[in-house]
């Protein structure tokens, strides 16, 4: 061979090589951006707790180290390795598109597993381990298996092969880091998860096709026309699968007793409010007798029913009530406005609203209309509830947390002990904080636990509740007096019922005062029913994030009597 086409050629490697390790970054950040979107969309089934991320993320790495495994075999077998590279990109495209309806299932199937099994803590997380698995075993392990392919491709000499295998690897790097933050900054608060894994398939075929014509194999070009034709038929099917306003998903996974009633149900719930944000997805949806719900990430947070309506106004009335003459209220989470209405109706105070999800504020009108966004007294602050605290100067007379429920991991940071001494540190003198804890996920021991991390905070803590039963209280509202306040509480309550009734038009409310903060001390000095001491939730060991969802599988596994 003339030296002059021989050093054609080897130009024209040295190019493609380079190509492949520019499409590399792309691939890379495609990969992110699915991995995003995969933990956003199974978080709506499996739900968001410390165990599911860490499942999703477990079944996301095993797909990427089998690939990694399998590439190296096939990158070694193979003859051709950009139309290997293509293929792959190609598959990933397709099997990544598929994910969309595939995910849309996972209620059935989790309706069936859980109603025919219903499985313990361990068998749940390992059932839901396989369904995870199952979406995205496929796809993953055509990423994994992208990264021999392209070292081997990038590896000019085996002198080199560390430099060339590096600077493969830090391209997809750069790639991903891109792909992570777009999917979450930019795609999907734009154009929804369903578009950001539109462009992630986008970007896999446009490498696919790249190295494709790069190989110059004639076999895998004629490969190409059935992939397209595979990629238009699943991109149909993904495009035109809708998601239900709320599905069937660990967080009520025993709410029907048949599929049929399943069904049934979701056949006549009309979607009134949807959007993905970044924070989360939203959803206002309507029954037919009209009773509205709010769900973000698939969770129900509060609705139009009298029962809710009132428990959350309670959140907001017996703090304001309980301190002298407030001027400055902080309510922690607006969800569907109830709380933050009664802060600002009940009272005459300033009311400043942290909300973490902007959407959450278009969504709360479908509850309490215009009456937050109109009144001059109040303000919203878009912004994680430690963040603004941390961030903030601002003291308050009365601070009301109604979070998310600490079974989710992203909310379990605001039960902790460090959560509760800064609020302390922005609460005036004699100041209130109202800290609420759903009983209903809760044993006697963790309730045990959240009174001492409490009032180790909080020395004088009373405790007020929402009636469940004669004597129990399904939501817990702890409220810490920041000094030495006397909190009179039969007073108190009968306040809480005239404001309720005047300014609110509120007669049902059923609530109780159940612990003064001498009771409750008592109650912390003991120890748990197996001897041990009674342990703090600190940011450090936060055992409400693991406890609740075990609490929450076992009390809809056994039912409340197996359960308190």
């Amino acid at each position: 061979m003339p030296k002059q086409s021989l050093a054609k050629d080897l130009s024209s490697m040295a190019r493609a090589r380079k190509l492949a390790v520019f499409a590399f970054a792309f691939s890379g950040m495609a990969a992110l951006i699915y991995e995003v979107v995969w933990t956003r969309e199974l978080s709506l089934v499996f739900g968001s707790t410390v165990y599911a991320v860490s499942m999703m993320l477990a079944s996301f790495m095993s797909g990427l180290s089998l690939g990694a495994f399998l590439g190296g075999k096939w990158a070694d077998r193979s003859e051709n390795l950009f139309a290997l590279f293509g293929k792959l990109e190609l598959g990933i495209a397709v099997f990544g598109l598929l994910t969309i309806p595939l995910i849309q299932l996972l209620p059935t199937l989790y309706f069936f597993v859980f109603n025919t099994l219903k499985p313990g803590f361990a068998l749940f997380f390992f059932l839901q381990l396989l369904l995870s698995f199952g979406i995205m075993l496929v796809p993953t392990t055509f990423m994994g298996a992208t990264f021999p392919v392209v070292v081997k491709i990038n590896t000019a000499s085996i002198e080199a092969l560390g430099h060339d295998a590096g600077n493969a690897y830090s391209v997809n790097t750069i790639g991903s880091i891109a792909g992570s933050l777009s999917a979450g900054f930019l795609l999907i608060p734009l154009i929804g998860v369903k578009g950001a894994t539109f462009v992630a398939a986008g970007l896999n075929f446009f490498v696919a096709t790249g190295m494709i014509s790069i190989s110059k194999s004639t076999a895998v070009k004629r490969l190409l026309p059935t992939g397209i034709i595979a990629l238009v038929v699943v991109g149909v099917l993904a495009g035109t699968t809708q998601p239900p306003a709320i599905a069937h998903n660990f967080y009520r996974i025993a709410d029907y007793q048949t599929y049929d009633e399943y069904k049934e149900y979701l056949k006549d719930v009309r979607t009134l409010f949807f959007a993905d944000d970044l924070h989360g997805r939203v959803t206002v949806f309507e029954v037919p007798g009209g009773e509205r719900s709010l769900a973000t990430d698939g969770k129900v947070e509060g609705s139009s029913t009298p029962y809710d309506r009132a428990v959350m106004s309670l959140f907001a009335l017996i703090p304001v009530l309980s301190a002298p003459e407030p001027e400055s209220v902080l309510v922690i989470g607006l969800g569907t406005g109830f709380t933050a209405h009664a802060a600002l109706y009940g009272s005459n105070a300033k009311v400043d609203i942290a909300e973490i999800n902007k959407a959450v504020l278009p969504a709360s009108k479908f509850f309490v209309g215009d009456s937050i966004e109109k009144n001059p007294r109040a303000k919203f602050y878009i912004n994680d509830a430690r963040n603004f605290l941390y961030t903030t100067e601002k003291k308050y007379d009365v601070v009301t947390s109604e979070p998310s429920y600490p079974v989710s991991t992203h909310i379990s940071h605001l039960f902790t002990k460090e959560f509760f001494e800064l609020v302390a540190d922005h609460l005036n003198d004699d100041g209130v904080y109202c800290q609420w804890v759903p009983r209903y996920v809760m044993r006697d021991e963790d309730m045990l636990m959240m009174f001492k991390t409490f009032t180790s905070v909080f020395p004088r803590t009373y405790v007020w509740g929402s009636n469940y039963g004669a004597s129990d209280a399904q939501d817990v509202l702890m409220i810490g007096v920041n000094g030495d306040l006397e909190q009179d509480t039969e007073a108190i309550e009968a306040r809480v019922r005239r404001v309720a009734k005047d300014n609110l038009s509120l007669t049902n409310l059923e609530f109780s005062f159940y612990a003064d903060p001498a009771t409750i001390r008592e109650l912390v000095k003991g120890t748990l029913p197996d001897g041990r001491p009674i342990p703090l939730n600190t940011d450090d060991r936060p055992l409400l994030e693991f406890i609740a969802p075990k609490n929450h599988i076992e009390f809809f596994r056994q039912g409340a009597q197996a359960f308190f």
